[in-house]
């Protein structure tokens, strides 16, 4: 999800405070009047602060209170022209209602030095002293005396407008961080997603290396011999280049591996993950990968026991490749069906169950299943085939963290995967 600003945020100050005016004056027509000829109660100084919060918070004086007291003024001035009062008449009865937009700003600016870092409580103790003052002065310049039974209706407007200001602010800046939130989340499973995978590639990077240093091993072998025969010069000048070469191809290689090594070593590696939220990655991660492919596919975890989990990326290593392998096996049958997950734990083993109701696995195929570069996927519209390094891949993370892997072929019935590992080498020591 990506937070974007509203275009009004691009403005030009001068255009927010223009803005600002403008619908101030336009919503000021909301109104009651009350106590006094020009003494209005609108639903305008309830809109008014949370502008002022919201597009002007870095300003430290009251032009904006200046402007949005001139287009008040102007309108409400224009609105009894239209009406058939003298001029002198309307700016008389109006001006102190200009005149509350620049004493609540005012006021604002006096009593706020940062607006955006404001404590809650103490903003609606301003917006509060901000919109009882100002009020005060409307009235007395309206009617030249403070309101008819003192000052304590004055007082219940400016606490129920305040109250109504800042519950939008509150409310706005809540959703604000839901959303922030929301894009956090986001970004980091993609990112823990990336990670884990990248980690699960370094595995063959690195069985890539020990095949190249064998091959150079092996070239290095037939120079030395070749170099004993006196008429094999060219064959014994080829197999030196062949063994440089491939030397060279060896340590780019080592390169690699290092830089990528090195990009996530510091992703949350030394940071617990409670087994829950590593199944709720894998059923998001899930779900996006089935809506690409279209696929009627369900998934289905289960957690007995929550956990924290220090080895999650090799946790969800084993089973995003072990339920993706799945999802492909019921793809390539009817492309309908569930798949389930299931973690439990007894004594000091942790067992976690992969099963779906595929076509399971034929007899021929069992021999093969954790060889890299088998595969029995193959797409008959694309005439791609798969990699064939996921089990593989699951196979040596299993036996990295001392476990074992079982398989139940089910033939037509499905397939299920039975992982146990040691819970100590999963947790890292972490308490359950």
């Amino acid at each position: 999800m990506r937070l974007t600003r509203y275009p009004i945020f691009h403005l030009s100050p001068w255009l927010r405070r223009l803005s600002i005016g403008l619908m101030v004056a336009l919503t000021s027509q909301i109104y009651l009047s009350l106590w006094a000829e020009g003494f209005r109660v609108s639903a305008s100084v309830i809109l008014y602060p949370i502008l002022l919060i919201t597009m002007m918070r870095d300003s430290h004086r009251p032009d904006t209170g200046l402007t949005t007291g001139l287009c008040v003024l102007l309108l409400r001035v224009a609105i009894d022209l239209a009406g058939g009062m003298a001029l002198t008449h309307a700016l008389s009865i109006e001006y102190p209602g200009g005149v509350f937009y620049l004493c609540y700003e005012l006021l604002l600016c006096l009593l706020v030095r940062d607006r955006r870092t404001i404590p809650p409580l103490r903003l609606w103790s301003v917006l509060l002293l901000c919109d009882f003052l100002s009020n005060v002065l409307n009235l007395w310049l309206s009617s030249r005396s403070t309101a008819p039974d003192g000052l304590l209706p004055l007082a219940g407007l400016a606490l129920g407008r305040s109250l109504a200001a800042c519950a939008i602010l509150w409310a706005g800046r809540g959703y604000r961080q839901l959303l922030l939130r929301t894009e956090h989340e986001h970004r980091y499973r993609r990112l823990f997603l990336m990670t884990a995978n990248l980690k699960t590639e370094l595995y063959f990077l690195k069985k890539d290396s020990e095949d190249i240093e064998g091959v150079m091993s092996h070239a290095y072998q037939l120079y030395e011999r070749l170099e004993k025969e006196p008429s094999s010069g060219d064959l014994t000048a080829l197999a030196l280049s062949i063994a440089r070469d491939v030397h060279e191809i060896k340590k780019d290689n080592l390169r690699i591996i290092r830089g990528l090594e090195e990009d996530v070593a510091e992703a949350y590696d030394h940071e617990a993950m409670a087994l829950s939220d590593l199944l709720d990655i894998l059923e998001v991660s899930t779900r996006q990968f089935l809506g690409e492919q279209r696929a009627e596919v369900r998934l289905e975890c289960r957690c007995a026991q929550d956990f924290p989990v220090r080895e999650h990326y090799r946790l969800l290593s084993i089973l995003k490749n072990l339920v993706t392998n799945a999802v492909e096996a019921i793809q390539s049958d009817r492309n309908r069906g569930t798949v389930q997950v299931e973690a439990r734990t007894e004594g000091d083993r942790l067992h976690l169950t992969v099963s779906d109701d595929g076509p399971g696995i034929p007899p021929r195929a069992m021999k093969m299943l954790f060889q890299v570069g088998y595969s029995t996927k193959f797409s008959e519209a694309t005439g791609d085939i798969s990699r064939g390094v996921g089990l593989p891949a699951v196979q040596y993370i299993v036996e990295e963290l001392e476990g074992s892997i079982l398989v139940e072929p089910r033939p037509g019935r499905g397939a299920v995967f039975h992982v146990e590992l040691p819970l100590g080498a999963v947790t890292g020591g972490e308490r359950m």
